[in-house]
């Protein structure tokens, strides 16, 4: 009896072991770091890759001695990979360094979806900002033109959408309600920010009181309605040093959400309070903090509608050029060609349209796109591309100039007009069409817009660059693939030993 369940014992040891290193690890998040040598005025940067993520997960980044935290960027990029959308996702801390140095980032953990991922840390050497002739007069300009900026919107903001409440001779506090822009144009991009600000010296110590519950009630009010949200997610809530009116404040930021109204009616945002206690810094200790709010002022920002023209409400807007790219020169007639058509820029990427097929004519035959983007959020706006890459059939010898078939029509916001994106490539069809890709090269499209060409980049290589050229007698060996056929057989063995000892028992 005992040799009996010893041997099954065995049994199921050795399966578990086998079946669980036959499995692939895919999805474990990873930490990367940026330059570890920079110079003073170049931010540092720590990254952490989640593969298969398409919920935004919320992540607390380490302190690092030294440094200041600038904020984080949040890249998602769909990729097919065995057929499947697998949509990964990069967030950047970003970390601005106080004083010239060498530093010491110590071991840390970081915690995504339950899975904590450590990192052993690292050194970093800091260098004194560059003083060959120009660069201090260039730093300089450029510190200059950045605090102008930041006390320009400030001030706006505090004509306008700040509620400076309960200033006192020694400081003052105040929630602001803010937008990226006054006025946009429908289905363009506006960034509103909710933050609180604190002097240096002011004379009280606040605490905030049930922060998340508040957020949620104060949310809802400002969000508006029949509007794209594209979120820009705040990790931690670590104050910023800012100068607003020649005073030095510590900028507590809530909430931050780029909206993309798909109306032409303005955007009219409530004033919203939030509710944090207060006790003075000088003075008779207090054992129970008194409870003060603090409220914003109404904000309004006013949606223009789009020009005249015949595909008005239907086009998007923004900023966008055109790259584009066939996965070779020459084709024979009847065969089929890759070919990449990707807009890249500024706006709502994640909702761009393909391009329009124009008439269509017996030279060629278009095939469905595929379809994947990729987003990074910035301060104040959506950036990335959308890539449509399509399959072409030509029917007859010659050039096809692929301008006849493919156009996309959006509205520039800055140039206030309507523009069109046309390519520029042209698919010659021959009985030359053998000339493999590596001895032609990608080639690089660009943009037509009014009639101006706006020079493009080339896409990536092709999945199928090549093929024609392949020897499929000769397969690569891939060590993941045998080692998982090799546990696989084991288990199999392993389960044909357990029915055998099971049915001699």
């Amino acid at each position: 009896m005992f040799v009996a369940i010893f041997q099954k014992f065995i049994v199921l040891f050795f399966f578990c072991s086998i079946l669980g290193f036959g499995q692939s690890v895919d999805n474990v998040a990873s930490i990367e770091f940026g330059q570890i040598i920079f110079p003073i005025e170049r931010p540092f940067a720590i990254s952490l890759i989640i593969p298969n993520s398409e919920t935004r997960a919320t992540i607390t980044f380490p302190d690092i001695a030294g440094f200041t935290k600038k904020g984080t960027s949040t890249s998602m990029s769909p990729v097919e990979v065995d057929g499947k959308i697998v949509t990964s996702q990069v967030i950047t801390q970003n970390y601005q360094a106080k004083a010239a140095g060498r530093f010491r980032l110590l071991p840390f953990t970081i915690v995504v979806n339950g899975e904590t991922i450590r990192s052993e840390g690292t050194t970093l050497l800091v260098k004194p900002a560059s003083t060959a002739p120009g660069a201090v007069d260039a730093m300089r300009n450029t510190a200059s033109d950045l605090e102008n900026e930041l006390n320009n919107t400030r001030s706006a903001s505090v004509n306008a959408p700040l509620n400076t409440i309960d200033i006192s001779p020694g400081g003052a506090a105040f929630l602001s309600l803010r937008a990226s822009k006054s006025s946009i144009y429908a289905g363009g991009g506006v960034s509103l920010t909710l933050s609180f600000f604190v002097a240096d010296n002011y004379p009280f110590e606040l605490s905030f009181q049930a922060l998340d519950k508040q957020l949620q009630t104060i949310t809802k009010k400002i969000r508006p309605t029949n509007s794209w949200e594209e979120n820009l997610p705040i990790n931690d809530l670590k104050p910023l040093s800012v100068i607003i009116g020649g005073k030095k404040f510590r900028e507590y930021r809530l909430f931050q959400s780029v909206f993309f109204p798909l109306s032409n009616q303005s955007l009219r945002l409530p004033a919203v309070a939030l509710q944090l206690g207060r006790r003075p810094v000088i003075g008779p200790p207090s054992f129970q903090p008194e409870t003060i709010l603090f409220t914003s002022k109404p904000l309004t920002i006013a949606v223009r509608s789009l020009p005249v023209h015949p595909l008005r409400g239907r086009v998007p807007v923004g900023s966008f050029q055109l790259e584009e790219s066939l996965e070779r020169q020459h084709v024979a007639a009847g065969k089929s060609i890759r070919y990449t058509f990707s807009i890249s820029g500024a706006g709502n990427v994640a909702t761009l349209p393909a391009p329009v097929l124009l008439h269509e004519r017996a030279e060629l035959d278009v095939f469905p796109p595929e379809e994947r983007h990729s987003i990074s959020h910035s301060s104040n706006e959506i950036i990335g591309s959308k890539t449509f890459t399509y399959f072409v059939v030509p029917h007859q010898n010659g050039s096809i100039s692929l301008a006849n078939h493919f156009q996309w029509i959006y509205f520039d916001p800055q140039t206030a007009r309507y523009d069109t994106l046309r390519p520029r490539l042209e698919l010659r069809v021959g009985d030359n069409e053998s000339v493999p890709l590596s001895n032609i090269g990608v080639l690089t499209g660009a943009a037509v817009a009014n009639g101006e060409a706006v020079p493009g980049a080339p896409v990536g290589n092709s999945l199928y660059a090549g093929i024609e050229a392949m020897d499929s007698t000769h397969q690569p060996i891939s060590m993941s693939v045998l080692i998982r056929s090799i546990a696989n057989v084991l288990i199999v063995l392993m389960l044909l030993g357990m029915v055998f000892v099971l049915v001699k028992k």
